[in-house]
């Protein structure tokens, strides 16, 4: 008979006690998704920026399907590797979140940004991926195509806004605590990159470009 030694024993109790532990930390877990730009900066006399009309959709294929709600963000792993949805703050749609951070930004940089026709430009957002997965440490990825279309839809711009990024984790929270730090930051430069830092996107909604 294999005799197990009190080292090994307390060894294996600690393991349990911190597997527990990881796992009630992950559990019913949210993230802010805030972006608040830079002090507006009115464009000069000869920059005319067009009035636009802003969409976001969420086509994230496991939203469509039902698989994930609207307000999923990614998930976490608990002790034993078993996933946590994470969620958004207050349960808000991702792309209720992004369409209204982007709109700021819009007004922000200048342009008349509205949610309804009539606008000289359309600016669609599909969010075809946002997602990520931690355990000690994490992933985080996403996936935005961008659209301009003009006052008579025609398609003036596209873009496809993308990124992946290794998340590391912190001693005692693990990849919580590394997506906590981090995704504040990474929320921010996704919306950023959408118009502010896209050169392409932003010379298609000034008025008179073609």
């Amino acid at each position: 008979m294999t005799t197990i030694s009190c080292a090994t024993k307390r060894l294996r109790s600690v393991g349990l006690l911190l597997a527990l532990m990881l796992g009630g930390c992950v559990v019913g877990q949210s993230l802010p998704t805030a972006y608040t730009p830079p002090a507006a900066t009115p464009p000069a006399a000869t920059d005319q920026r067009a009035s636009v009309q802003v969409e976001v959709n969420d086509d994230r294929a496991y939203v469509k399907s039902g698989d994930k709600p609207p307000h999923y963000i990614g998930k976490y792993r608990a002790g034993f590797g078993n996933p946590w949805n994470v969620y958004t703050e207050n349960d808000e749609p991702l792309a209720s979140i992004l369409l209204r951070d982007l709109s700021a930004d819009l007004a922000a940089l200048g342009y008349d940004a509205r949610s309804t026709a009539p606008a000289d430009r359309l600016l669609a957002i599909s969010i075809v991926d946002w997602n990520f997965d931690g355990y000690q440490n994490g992933r985080m990825w996403y996936e935005l195509h961008v659209t301009v279309r003009d006052a008579t839809g025609n398609v003036v711009a596209t873009d496809t806004v993308s990124d992946e990024t290794k998340i590391k984790g912190t001693f005692w929270m693990g990849a919580r605590g590394g997506f906590e730090r981090e995704m504040p930051k990474l929320y921010a430069a996704a919306v950023a990159r959408l118009v502010r830092d896209n050169p392409a996107i932003s010379s298609a909604l000034r008025a008179g470009s073609p």
